[in-house]
């Protein structure tokens, strides 16, 4: 042991799994670290068993664990109906030049408090100091939802062929392609270019 002079001590001791008792199990592949072999499904050699996180070849993240939590749920889920998982389609990046900021008023950036260069080599408290719970609404009410649509009922009232059906709250709209004439009002005044405009197939 060696000891030392500190007022305070951190432990980053990492996170490093217990993997020990997977040995006895049949078709699972440890490594030389003790972590997991998994296939792309999140899947182990044995049939059934899946793995992710700090256990698993990877990153040893937070976000990296949650994504393969996510990854894995989707697999374990398709595993159990016998069937294969896949993966929806991601929708397509709304750029800042496809938004409609006439929609939006401004608001300001609200800044975090900070502490001095001088008092931050004192200690090892945080740097940026937190929002109150009113200033990080406001701040998550400044979010432009690009390409998302949040149901300002713009295109739902812009329609001049009642075209556009709206399903319920948090349900979003559907579109009677029966009424449709293809005029793309409601293309365009989408705030947040929810709405794509694609060319039939003649």
């Amino acid at each position: 042991y060696e000891q030392l002079a500190a007022d305070t001590v951190i432990l980053a001791l990492g996170q490093d799994a217990d993997t020990g008792f997977l040995e006895a199990v049949p078709g699972v592949e440890l490594a030389a670290d003790g972590t997991v072999s998994v296939s792309s499904s999140m899947m182990t050699g044995c049939p059934g068993v899946f793995a992710g996180g700090d256990m698993v070849p990877a990153e040893r993240t937070v976000t990296v664990g949650v994504g393969h939590g996510k990854k894995a749920a989707r697999h374990i889920d398709a595993w159990l109906r016998d069937a294969t998982s896949t993966r929806s389609p991601k929708h397509p990046t709304a750029d800042f030049d496809a938004l409609h900021l006439w929609y939006f008023g401004d608001a300001v950036r609200r800044q975090q408090p900070e502490s001095a260069p001088e008092s931050r080599i004192a200690d090892f408290t945080e740097v940026l100091g937190s929002l109150s719970v009113d200033e990080a609404t406001y701040e998550a009410g400044r979010c432009l939802s690009c390409g998302n649509c949040f149901e300002c009922d713009g295109c739902l009232g812009s329609c001049p062929e009642d075209a556009v059906v709206k399903l319920g709250a948090g349900l979003r709209y559907r579109f009677d392609y029966d009424r449709c004439t293809g005029c793309a009002v409601c293309f365009e005044q989408c705030p947040v270019h929810a709405i794509e405009m694609v060319p039939e197939e003649s």
